[in-house]
């Protein structure tokens, strides 16, 4: 769940691209078919219209059963992307995720450093703009 949760607040991707296959009226727009749609994923899964009045805060137990009952859509939460342009190595990538978390919290204690300010870097992949300091 801590994993989801800093995935869902961190993502690593700025934005995943989607191409229109047909027309689509949305709301009081028009998209016309084959038109390139970047989708914001941190804009979208900070929305406090999917995720509620806490979207902006660091809470894992939204995902206590799982990613269908952490949002009002779940494919609003796209880490990895979604569909059928999914990443091929998400599964490797959590795995390795959890292992080197446990390995790491086994061996080590970390705390944030004093002068720790977090500013996102929207780059080829989102990161802190200053590091972290731990």
């Amino acid at each position: 769940m801590v994993i989801q949760e800093t995935l869902r607040l961190y993502p690593s991707i700025v934005y995943v691209l989607r191409n229109a296959l047909q027309d689509v009226q949305y709301k009081d727009i028009l998209v016309p078919k084959g038109v390139n749609i970047q989708i914001p994923i941190s804009i979208m899964q900070q929305d406090t219209n999917l995720w509620g009045p806490d979207a902006h805060q660091f809470n894992p137990g939204r995902f206590e059963h799982g990613v269908l009952g952490a949002s009002k859509f779940p494919q609003s939460y796209m880490p990895f992307g979604v569909g059928t342009r999914i990443c091929i190595g998400q599964h490797l990538a959590m795995t390795e995720l959890k292992v080197v978390v446990a390995l790491l919290l086994s061996k080590f204690c970390f705390s944030v450093s004093p002068a720790y300010r977090y500013a996102a870097a929207f780059r080829l992949v989102i990161e802190s703009e200053h590091g972290v300091n731990v």
